[in-house]
C-alpha cells in the first residue's frame, strides 16, 4: 500500500503553495485518507518531503489510474493533455509503472524520477523493488525526502503555474472504483 501510495503522489504532485488534499470518492477498499507534501512551493529542481496515510481494506492484484490534470488560468480551468506521460493520462497496470519510467525515461526525467520513488519506499518498508500485489494494511508515512530532478527546458518553461488533478484508482480485476481523490498545488521551475 505505501509503494502505491509513493507511486501515486510522484506521479501527481510536483509542487504546491497552498497544497490541499480532499477524497471524491470509491468504495474504501483502497482509501487515501490524507497527503501532504512540503516545502510549501516545490520547485524543479529541489528536495520535497512527503507525508501521507491510508489502508487497503482487501486484497487484489492491480490498479489502473487515471489522472486528469487542469492548469488554472485567468481564465478558468485548462486541461492538460498526455504529453510524455505527464498531465491528463490513463497508466495501466500500476504494478510496472516504475519500471516503465526509468525504462521509457518518460519527458527526460522519468528515469530518476523513478529511482527516487523506490528509495522512498525502500525507506519505508525495505521493499523498493515490488509494488504489488495488495493486501490489507494500513501506512503512515511521516516526511519521507525525494530529490525532484531538473526539468527539460521546454517542459519546464510551460511548466510553472497552479494545478488541479484528479486521480482515479481502479481495480484491474473488476474494474470497479476503488479510490478518488483531488490535490492542488503550484509548481515552479527553480531560479
Amino acid at each position: 500500500m505505501m509503494k502505491f501510495l509513493a507511486v501515486i503522489l510522484a506521479v501527481c504532485v510536483v509542487g504546491n503553495s497552498a497544497f490541499s488534499f480532499r477524497r471524491c470518492g470509491g468504495n474504501n477498499d483502497l482509501d487515501v485518507i490524507s497527503a501532504n507534501v512540503r516545502p510549501a512551493l516545490i520547485s524543479f529542481p529541489g528536495r520535497s518531503s512527503v507525508s501521507f496515510a491510508g489502508k487497503v481494506t482487501r486484497s487484489f492484484s492491480d490498479l489502473d489510474l487515471k489522472l486528469e490534470v487542469f492548469l488554472k488560468s485567468a481564465v478558468g480551468e485548462v486541461k492538460i493533455p498526455c504529453l510524455f506521460n505527464f498531465g491528463s493520462c490513463n497508466y495501466d497496470r500500476m504494478c510496472s509503472i516504475l519500471d516503465r519510467m526509468e525504462r521509457e525515461n518518460w519527458a527526460g526525467v522519468g528515469t530518476q524520477l523513478s529511482r527516487e520513488i523506490r528509495k522512498l519506499i525502500d525507506s519505508v518498508d525495505g521493499a523498493g523493488d515490488r509494488l504489488c500485489p495488495f493486501t490489507p494494511a494500513e501506512v503512515n508515512v511521516s516526511n519521507r525526502a525525494i530529490d525532484l530532478p531538473s526539468l527539460p527546458p521546454l517542459l519546464a518553461t510551460i511548466a510553472s503555474g497552479q494545478y488541479r488533478v484528479r486521480a482515479q484508482l481502479i481495480n484491474r480485476d473488476s474494474n470497479r472504483l476503488m479510490s478518488c481523490f483531488e490535490i492542488e498545488f503550484e509548481m515552479r521551475k527553480a531560479d
